[in-house]
């Protein structure tokens, strides 16, 4: 039952993570590394809950 936590992730998700990422490492270019965790964050929940949406049914 533990290996049906989560599925694989869906290739449009990326869609809103990739821009997510790239804000962040312009933030951390710019010296604003606190202020890079919130995008770096919201990006890894979308992963989370999209890979949480697509799991396999049981």
């Amino acid at each position: 039952m533990a290996g049906n936590r989560f599925g694989p992730l869906d290739p449009f998700c990326f869609l809103a993570v990739v821009p997510l990422v790239i804000v962040a490492v312009v933030l951390v270019i710019s010296d604003l590394l606190v202020f890079a965790f919130v995008p770096l964050v919201l990006a890894g929940l979308i992963l989370l809950g999209d890979s949480w949406a697509n799991r396999r049914p049981s």
